[in-house]
């Protein structure tokens, strides 16, 4: 049987119409979306139409068949319509609120199998484990208390660790700075009571009081520097003012002192005449006279008179310089006085140096110049004492940093250790009640009939494979009516209750199994199978083992829907990390009363680069940020798979930078890829086809990697001068690295190692070397 398409109306979240179209060929269909956008009402259509159960809200108490319907619809509008190639098969809602079906009877065989199901079936009871099929006990408040009993554990186990962390290195300071004094005192602990004792306020004093001098000598040094350039430009200035004074008195000597008295009536006659707009008198003699007229008169004396008038102008700019410079050198030495007597105040009190007899010239009740003249006699002097200050100032700051780290240190110790006990305390109040809480709902383990132990136990062994578990045994019990039994072995011990030993992770993933087990008894591959957020949480290697263990078992069921919140499994499926040839994505966004459930169009990131690559397509920060992005997904995998040297970080969220550089210059000689060929049976014989380094591939990818810093990452100046061009070769470069290693049957990385020489596929289309970094 193979489903053509899913119509639903006026059913639980789907307020609008919405039609899910199955992908022919692909009989495992991955449905993604965040909580509350639609996934549970589409797993749940399938169980309405197939069973006689209303889905997930048969997990609730007190659930009625009447809250099928969307909110705000009747229930005639309520239809679900399920296409395939053997008919077409519909239910509504009548007006008892009952599910009326057409046709009445031969619906497609259906499985759901939902979290609530999965906990509930291992912790009933062995007379409650026969009716599993058809009843179930919703245990989302415990497993909603357990979930926030973990969180605070493991936020108390993360604050004990970091604290503990702390701790260890202020210790290993401690240790460090005793070793670095060549170990006083024999011990530690009395280097350590007797450094906490010390009183460094004298030495803090001496530091203050060195300080003050110091300070005061670096503040008046400039005012002398200073000093200094301006009497090299007094000085310069004073015989250019000289000169310009000597060749004006020798030509007022030969002409008299009249014409320059002339001169300066003619220029103060000018400036009347200028600014007055009418004038009909000589403003000197008070003759009648014109404006214009007079004015050009008195320019023609005053034309006759230039050498006089230059050398005036020389004169009186020499000497406005000369008064300029003179009264900034006045303004210079009063801050130099003030400077010198408050350096000469300080320092002279420091009597294991000679600045009071080299400074003693030096008065307060003296002129400003004298301080000056006898301060410039002895300032080489006192430069030599300060530098022999400087060196001892800084000794005695470097002893007390080191002192004061030493009790800063030691105030941590104190603090952490008592901090480390509050934190162990508290873990030893919080992980017995985790397990008080979690012992309540696994007293038990449910179990199916003994007939299908053998597939349960080869499927546990694929999730946990040489975890010392296994041996799982599901059995009737006959001492009691309707009971079902269930065994497994640890590790030496075999027919043990697994709720008793095994964890919780253990326990929930063997839960699985069972129910793929029981559904594929039943399915003689015309079943429906529906597995409805049955993970929360795992970790890398057992997501992909649960992954390939429904892809292995996936033939034999007529299809395979997951529906799931959790992004690492549609992430394992995007970025090629999974085998996504059979699977067809299906994401749904935001849902809305007003929208209802829609429908994205989710694709593959290799596919989704491709698509950005071509020139309709193009989008600089897109193609940049999603490349980087799947390029961290590859390295990831090969650095994971070649366990490359990467510094630690508290959640692994390496750089693209740091998985490139993990890659060794020894790895990457090494590291290349075989293609295997096809044989007629459409499997992959051992002939290599081609052979290709991937050295040359990722050493383009380092030169190119600031593309997705600078363009798919910030928004940078530099990013905007990054060509397209160079944003199309990166993205051919991680395109060309990916088509190398995924597998172009199944579309996964190689990540088997059967050999014990190499990586494969799991279709062995691929070989990946070296097994282990050199």
């Amino acid at each position: 049987m193979k489903l053509s398409s899913l119509h639903i109306k006026s059913f639980r979240g789907a307020t609008q119409p919405f039609t899910l179209n199955f992908s022919q060929g692909k009989n495992i269909t991955l449905v993604y979306a965040e909580n509350g956008n639609g996934k549970t009402t589409i797993a749940d259509a399938f169980a309405c139409l197939c069973t006689n159960s209303i889905g997930s809200l048969t997990d609730k108490s007190d659930a009625e068949a009447t809250y099928l319907k969307s909110l705000g619809a009747s229930n005639t509008e309520l239809l679900i319509k399920l296409t395939t190639d053997n008919g077409v098969y519909e239910a509504t809602l009548s007006g008892s609120n009952k599910i009326l079906k057409n046709p009445d009877k031969g619906q497609p065989k259906l499985k759901a199998l939902r979290r609530a199901q999965v906990t509930s079936f291992i912790e009933d009871r062995p007379s409650e484990r026969y009716k599993v099929l058809s009843y179930f006990i919703d245990v989302s408040g415990i497993q909603k208390s357990e979930s926030e009993l973990k969180k605070l554990i493991s936020t108390l186990e993360n604050d004990l660790e970091r604290n503990v962390k702390s701790l260890s290195d202020a210790n290993a300071t401690l240790n460090s700075i005793w070793e670095k004094e060549g170990k006083p005192l024999g011990t530690i602990e009395a280097w350590l009571a007797a450094e906490i004792s010390k009183d460094n306020t004298k030495l803090a004093a001496e530091l203050s009081t060195n300080s003050g001098v110091l300070k005061a000598w670096h503040s008046f040094q400039s005012i002398v520097e200073s000093i200094q350039l301006e009497k090299a430009k007094y000085t310069k200035v004073l015989e250019l003012f000289t000169t310009a004074e000597g060749e004006l008195k020798a030509y007022q000597e030969k002409h008299g002192e009249g014409e320059k008295d002339l001169l300066a009536l003619l220029n103060e006659t000018k400036k009347f005449l200028t600014v007055k707009p009418i004038v009909d008198k000589c403003p000197v003699c008070g003759k009648d006279n014109k404006k214009d007229h007079l004015l050009k008169h008195v320019n023609e004396q005053i034309d006759r008179m230039k050498e006089l008038t230059n050398l005036t102008n020389a004169f009186n700019l020499a000497k406005k310089e000369k008064d300029q410079l003179l009264q900034k050198l006045k303004g210079l030495i009063e801050p130099f006085n003030k400077g010198v007597i408050i350096f000469q105040t300080g320092a002279s009190k420091l009597d294991s140096y000679k600045f009071k007899d080299i400074l003693s010239d030096i008065s307060s009740s003296k002129e400003t110049k004298e301080n000056y003249d006898a301060f410039t006699v002895v300032q080489s002097q006192a430069a030599n004492e300060i530098e022999a200050l400087q060196s001892e100032t800084e000794a005695i700051n470097k002893s007390l940093v080191l002192s004061n780290s030493i009790k800063t240190n030691h105030a941590s110790v104190q603090q952490l250790t008592k901090k480390c006990e509050e934190l162990s305390a508290l873990l030893v109040l919080a992980k017995p009640a985790l397990t008080i809480l979690e012992t309540s709902r696994k007293e038990f383990i449910d179990s199916e009939l003994e007939s299908i132990s053998g597939d349960v136990e080869a499927m546990y062994n694929r999730i946990h494979p040489n975890e010392g578990l296994g041996g799982v045994k599901l059995f009737l019990n006959r001492t009691y009516q309707s009971s079902l039994s269930l065994t497994a072995k640890f590790h030496s011990e075999t027919d043990i209750a697994p709720q008793s030993l095994y964890s919780e992770s253990h326990l929930d993933t063997l839960g699985i199994c069972i129910f793929i087990a029981l559904a594929k008894k039943e399915s003689h591959g015309d079943m429906i199978l529906v597995l409805d957020d049955v993970v929360m949480s795992v970790d890398e290697k057992h997501l992909d083992r649960i992954i390939n263990l429904i892809h292995d078992e996936s033939p034999n069921f007529a299809h395979v829907i997951i529906s799931t919140h959790y992004r690492p499994w549609r992430e394992r499926y995007r970025n090629n990390r999974a085998p996504n040839a059979n699977v067809q994505f299906v994401e749904l966004r935001g849902w809305t009363k007003e929208r209802g459930i829609t429908q994205a169009k989710p694709q593959l990131v290799l596919d989704e680069i491709k698509h950005l690559l071509e020139p309709a397509n193009f989008h600089r920060e897109n193609l940049s940020g999603t490349t980087g992005r799947f390029l961290e997904a590859l390295l990831d995998f090969l650095t994971l798979n070649f366990q490359c040297r990467l510094k630690r970080k508290p959640a692994s969220d390496f750089t693209l930078s740091e998985l490139l550089d993990s890659l060794s210059s020894g790895l990457l000689r090494l590291l290349k890829v075989q293609q295997m060929e096809k044989g007629e049976d459409g499997k992959y014989n051992s002939t290599v086809v081609k052979e290709i380094d991937l050295k040359p591939i990722i050493d383009n990818i380092k030169a190119l990697k600031a593309v997705r810093n600078q363009v798919g990452a910030h928004f940078t100046f530099d990013g905007a001068l990054v060509s397209d061009s160079d944003i199309e070769d990166f993205a051919k470069a991680t395109v060309q690295l990916a088509e190398l290693l995924i597998c172009p049957k199944d579309g996964n990385l190689p990540d088997r190692n059967k050999t014990g020489s190499y990586w494969e596929t799991k279709s062995g289309s691929i070989r990946l070397f070296p097994l282990i970094e050199p």
